[in-house]
């Protein structure tokens, strides 16, 4: 609000130009009035550099604390940890397994298709992510 304050010197300026007489009841009041508000407009200019300042700060403070959450939270933009948001079917039937009900982990051989019965065999694959987002020793980040 720079405008403020050249308003302000405008206002100052006038009364210069009119020769306006400082002695008086009314020229002294008039001048309080004037340096009171060139104080609120360098008051309200600081003000609002205060303010960028901690919008700037508010700022890096959120990209870090997206950084924190990324690591943290362990979210990857990677394509190869998107395999974990596909369905997983049954190759004889079709049916989607709710693979979060059952007790799988690497050790598991093979899973039985509620559905239709049949034996699946689970094959692990032992590549290495594109990344180091979730715990494999890959170099892409």
């Amino acid at each position: 609000m720079a405008y403020l304050s050249e308003r302000v010197s405008y206002i100052k300026g006038l009364m210069d130009g009119m020769n306006f007489d400082t002695t008086t009841n009314e020229g002294k009041l008039f001048k309080a009035i004037v340096d009171v508000l060139d104080d609120m407009a360098l008051s309200i200019e600081d003000t609002e550099e205060t303010q960028d300042q901690v919008i700037e700060t508010l700022n890096e403070v959120s990209e870090s604390l997206e950084d924190l959450e990324d690591v943290v939270y362990e979210d990857c933009d990677c394509d190869c940890c998107d395999d974990e948001d596909e369905p997983f079917c049954c190759p004889e039937c079709g049916e989607e397994l709710p693979l979060e009900d059952l007790d799988i982990d690497e050790n598991t051989e093979s899973i039985v298709c509620p559905a239709c019965k049949t034996e699946i065999e689970l094959e692990w694959d032992d590549e290495d992510c594109c990344c180091d987002c979730c715990g494999c020793d890959c170099d892409e980040e």
